[in-house]
């Protein structure tokens, strides 16, 4: 309960003071992933070593950039760069649809990668075209956090264009290192004060009523784990058997469910994804014309409440649209028409 409390005045405490600091800002130029090159200074050259960014002597760069924010371009050999085209609707679900396609179009998913996309041009045609570029987080993570330790207030990631020097670099990353060390302070702080003002009120009389306030929350999670459990048994739920037979009944018959699909679906779409589950089904892949599958999916007996669960996309070198679909499948039918 304290530490609920310590965390949210901490994250109250943290960004107000982050509003009143102005850094000074350092633009840095990657020229490998350990050399670096500070923009103001040209002669001013700093290596990774041991993690941490040192100068031509060898002495810690913490001085140049101690609550700075730090924006670091990287050479864009450092990056995987892909030019991808969309429908103009998808502008304002660029970042889900970018996530959610990462593992596509690099060799790593979105857990295991940074990225960002460059500012969407219109191309005509209701459809706009960017370049995206992404890199491996644990690659990134290792020179974010060197220039964090050395006290930076914050540092950007970006990805300097390939072949195109004009072209405005693309922001990957950025780390909040100052946020995280006023939070700390303010965490640290809050728990003195809280402990001195436990003791002055006598420790007995708050660990007395700490044990009541768990004693209590105990016995109502006791009761409450009680009373579900009558009720599984009164209901049967915990009875292996009629669990099974209960399932078997509600439960749609997979293959009924592809069979329908196969007599459903035009010979223009095919499918690289099917998950079928609670109840319903979900499609992802390839069509001509994917805004006709909903209304084909509802029109069969099988399905109902189609809709499409993320924006239609469309790569150059794809035959159509990209989709994912999902659907109620009617529990109880039975039998293929």
């Amino acid at each position: 309960m304290f530490d609920r409390w310590i965390e949210t005045v901490a994250s109250v405490v943290a960004p107000a003071g982050e509003a009143f600091s102005r850094p000074r800002a350092v633009a840095i130029d990657g020229l490998s992933e350990n050399a670096f090159r500070i923009a103001q200074d040209p002669g001013g050259v700093l290596t990774l070593v041991d993690g941490a960014p040192v100068d031509q002597t060898g002495h810690a760069a913490n001085a140049v950039l101690r609550d700075a924010r730090v924006t670091v371009t990287l050479p864009p050999e450092m990056f995987l760069f892909r030019d991808l085209d969309f429908p103009s609707k998808a502008l304002d679900f660029l970042d889900g649809v970018l996530r959610a396609q990462i593992d596509r179009l690099t060799p790593w998913s979105s857990a295991q990668a940074v990225f960002g996309h460059s500012a969407p041009v219109s191309v005509g045609l209701d459809r706009i075209k960017l370049t995206l570029a992404a890199a491996p987080l644990t690659r990134i993570e290792q020179i974010v956090r060197a220039f964090g330790a050395a006290g930076a207030h914050s540092v950007v990631i970006a990805a300097r264009r390939e072949g195109d020097e004009t072209a405005a670099p693309i922001a990957v990353h950025e780390g909040a290192f100052r946020r995280e060390r006023t939070m700390l302070e303010a965490r640290r702080g809050l728990r003195h004060a809280l402990v001195g003002a436990l003791a002055f009120a006598g420790l007995s009389a708050a660990a007395s009523g700490l044990l009541g306030a768990w004693f209590e929350t105990r016995t109502e999670s006791v009761a409450a784990e009680t009373r579900e459990w009558r009720h599984a048994q009164m209901a049967g739920a915990r009875d292996p058997d009629i669990m099974l037979h209960k399932h078997k009944f509600e439960a749609p018959l997979a293959v009924l469910v592809i069979d329908q699909l196969a007599r459903i679906l035009p010979d223009d779409t095919y499918l690289r994804e099917l998950q079928l589950g609670e109840g319903k089904v979900e499609l992802a892949g390839v069509s001509a014309d994917a805004a006709r599958l909903v209304a084909m999916l509802e029109s069969s007996p099988t399905f109902s409440r189609a809709t499409f669960s993320a924006p239609t996309t469309h790569t150059p070198n794809e035959p159509g649209d990209q989709f994912h679909i999902q659907a109620q499948v009617n529990a109880r039918y039975g039998q293929a028409p």
